[in-house]
């Protein structure tokens, strides 16, 4: 063998490749390829819009899809005569819908102030020459406090008209006065009947506009129910998104957690006996994933990618968490079945192939429920389309092996005479001019069964022996294919989508703790204060996240002692107070806005009642009341306080609840430690004019570019027209003048000029 020199390469064989040896050359090739992609004249260059004054270039969207019409034509949901205006209202624009929250205690005034102050001012205002419609009420909704706008939320958005309704609606929401929320998705949570003792589970609850109501239902007789909410989400990012929506409310009696709501674990609580049982809920709401085609007109991408292959595949996903639900439920408890869909497979099919499988299940008659409510009664029949477009009205007319794969036997009518499928609730666009939605009402009769009694044990430990038993006779052999197949949606997200980062723990205080001694001594905490409730995020007394303490209801408590290892929660409770000692030096943890309203019960200092001056003043601007300007017994309380949090509160009046306030005191002045929203909801339910906002300001100055650069663009393009017809008649006179100078035949030469045939002849 000849030896190769410790510098030289060794030769690769002959016909193959030659491969970095290690992964150092393997990043390097990356990093080249990246580099390349990056170069000038590789750089992909950016679509560039055309300047004509309107918002991008962008293509019109073709709100059309044939296979679409076909398949629900071929379905027959309605008589034949109103599909052209089935199919036009499903081209329109879905109009803007919002609602009143209704257990602030201020709903009432704000309603009002909103009808008087705001609608009211549309009237004969013009909007692209056409008159602004005015909001009405949604016949349908309880209260008078759901409103429906007939323009699309991006005209709302956008025009300059509507900008003082457009921002106060923004800073309701942002404050949680007001939920935005499309009308059909507010009847699930109407249907279900919360009540304040009831234990709640919302197994799809994110973005979480129906689990405000949930909460508002639960809050309606005041803010300590018996009872509590658990809103479940199996995505971990829309779980914070639900958060985000939900914290608004300031809810002791409330917790966000992260499982798979086709394995949602039983959670374990103590009976009255002292014994750990599997928890029992009195209402389950499942709105569950579906491939809503029934928002198309607000959700403009499914025009273009809708086939019935989405509604096969999602079918077992729907059932599997119907099925969970039913195993959870309590006796006489009640179960609403939703989805923004319109297909019988995603709905009457998943409903039908539950009760089959659960016979101690029935349906609730709907005509009790919401009598102002246009809806249609549930299919009873209907057929089903293989994705190469083959009908099947039965089951057992599949012969083809590979349709056998994806059709299942739960997606057919089968003894649906038996389970009163019209009882079901179905409602369409063009009748009340609304998207389309599917819901219905489950409610329990039996006390027990095999079922029930298994789904006792561990929920997850469990669910495999449930998914073998979940089918009737008639679908047994399609019951290993479902096991196999089944969690679509939830396959395909990564690992990371799903179980997202690790959860900090909930680390319960000692009553005795230290942090709470200055808490007592400041504020003059009473006894029954329960301190025992409180919560932050981290063992470690110095870390940053045990900075906010947070409270839960004792049932909470309970649920997490007994259930963190199992369970992931997200978030619960609401939060009291937050560490800030460079700024508070006498006690350094101050009461935030948001726990207000529960702390002020139980202090017995730092509380002052106020008058409607006084309180008007420090809900003036930021930049503060003197505390010689106030009410000459306020002063005489407040002159000495040191630098700290104080709550100011006005008594109730009328319909103005007692409203709270946290107000940050100095030596000379006092001034209102609340966000602006917060601050302007105060001044409009006190008869004041809100403030001008940072939001509002930067809203206005971008309104301004936007018209200052559409005035610029049309100037622009009228120059440019004026020089293109400047540069069309030049051309024309030089073509004219062409024809002067350079004749075609001789003659006409000889006529202007003689001299020059005799040129011509001498040459």
């Amino acid at each position: 063998m000849t030896e190769v020199d410790s510098g030289q390469k060794r030769d690769a064989p002959a016909n193959s490749p030659e491969k970095p040896n290690n992964r150092r050359g393997k990043k390097k090739n990356k990093w080249r390829r990246q580099k390349e992609y990056l170069d000038d004249k590789n750089r992909p260059k950016k679509k560039q819009r055309v300047e004509t004054g309107v918002r991008g270039n962008w293509e019109p969207i073709v709100k059309s899809n044939e296979q679409f019409e076909n398949y629900y034509k071929a379905l027959q949901l309605f008589p034949e005569e109103e599909w052209d205006s089935f199919m036009s209202h499903m081209r329109v624009d879905l109009p803007a819908t919002f609602r009143v929250v209704n257990s602030r205690g201020d709903s009432v005034p704000l309603n009002n102030i909103m009808k008087e102050q705001y609608f009211s001012k549309l009237k004969g205002v013009l909007i692209e020459g056409e008159p602004c419609p005015i909001p009405e009420n949604i016949p349908w909704y309880k209260g008078g406090l759901a409103w429906q706008i007939d323009m699309s939320r991006p005209m709302l958005r956008h025009s300059e008209e509507l900008f003082s309704l457009h921002q106060f609606l923004v800073s309701e929401v942002e404050r949680g006065s007001i939920a935005r929320q499309e009308a059909v998705s507010m009847i699930p949570p109407l249907v279900l009947d919360v009540k304040p003792h009831h234990t709640v589970l919302d197994m799809c609850a994110a973005p979480g506009s129906k689990t405000l109501q949930l909460l508002e239902a639960l809050h309606a007789e005041g803010p300590h129910p018996s009872g509590l909410v658990i809103a479940n989400d199996g995505d971990n990012k829309r779980c914070y998104m639900l958060v985000t929506q939900t914290k608004r409310f300031n809810s002791l009696a409330f917790m966000i957690t992260n499982e798979d709501a086709t394995r949602f674990p039983n959670v374990k609580v103590f009976n009255n006996a002292g014994k750990l049982v599997s928890l029992k809920y009195d209402r389950i709401l499942c709105d569950v994933p579906c491939t809503g085609d029934g928002t198309l007109r607000k959700n403009y991408a499914i025009w273009k990618k809708w086939c019935q292959a989405q509604a096969i595949g999602i079918h077992k996903l729907q059932r599997r968490i119907l099925l969970r639900a039913m195993d959870m439920l309590a006796e006489g408890g009640r179960i609403v079945y939703s989805t923004c869909s319109l297909n019988p497979i995603e709905n009457e099919a998943t409903v039908l192939s539950a009760l089959r499988d659960r016979p101690q299940f029935r349906l609730v008659p709907s005509e009790g429920f919401l009598p102002e409510l246009k809806r249609r009664p549930g299919l009873t029949t209907w057929k089903v389309m293989h994705n190469s477009g083959t009908w099947y009205e039965k089951f057992e007319d599949v012969e083809d092996p590979k349709h056998k794969k994806s059709v299942a036997p739960t997606m057919f009518p089968t003894d649906a005479e038996k389970h009163n499928l019209e009882r079901c609730m179905r409602v369409y666009p063009h009748d009340q001019n609304t998207g389309g939605f599917f819901i219905c009402v489950i409610e329990r009769k039996e006390t027990k069964s095999q079922s029930t009694e298994s789904s006792n044990q561990e929920g997850v430990e469990n669910v495999a022996g449930d998914l073998k038993e979940e089918g009737s006779k008639s679908d047994a052999a399609f019951s290993d294919n479902l096991h196999k197949n089944t969690n679509v949606l939830v396959d395909k997200m990564t690992w990371k989508d799903y179980h997202g980062f690790r959860e900090d723990p909930y680390i319960f205080q000692d009553p005795d703790a230290e942090c709470f001694k200055t808490l007592k001594e400041w504020y003059q905490i009473s006894e029954d204060f329960p301190f025992k409730n409180i919560f932050a995020r981290s063992k470690n007394p110095e870390s940053q996240k045990q900075r906010n303490l947070s409270i839960a209801c004792s049932r909470l408590r309970d649920i997490i002692q007994q259930n963190e290892n199992k369970i992931k929660i997200i978030n619960c409770g609401l939060r009291l107070f937050s560490f800030n000692k460079e700024v508070f030096s006498k006690c350094p943890y101050r009461l935030l806005q948001e726990g207000a309203h529960f702390t002020a019960k139980y202090m017995g200092a730092k509380i002052f009642e106020v008058s409607l001056e006084d309180m008007i003043k420090v809900l003036g601007p930021d930049t503060g009341v003197p505390k010689h300007t106030l009410q000459p017994d306020l002063f005489e309380k407040v002159k000495d306080l040191p630098t700290g949090i104080v709550v100011f509160y006005l008594p109730a009046s009328g319909i103005i609840p007692t409203i709270y306030t946290c107000v940050y005191s100095t030596e000379n002045g006092v001034k209102a430690y609340i966000t602006e929203d917060e601050k302007n909801h105060f001044r409009l339910i006190l008869g004041q004019e809100p403030l001008m906002t940072k939001r509002e300001l930067k809203k206005l100055e971008a309104m301004e570019n936007h018209r200052k650069k559409k005035i610029e663009t049309a100037a622009r393009i009228a120059l440019e027209n004026a020089q293109k017809e400047n540069e069309n008649g030049k051309d024309e006179a030089d073509d004219g003048k062409t024809d002067e100078i350079e004749p075609d035949n001789e003659n006409e030469i000889v006529e202007k000029d003689p001299s020059a045939v005799e040129m011509n002849s001498e040459s």
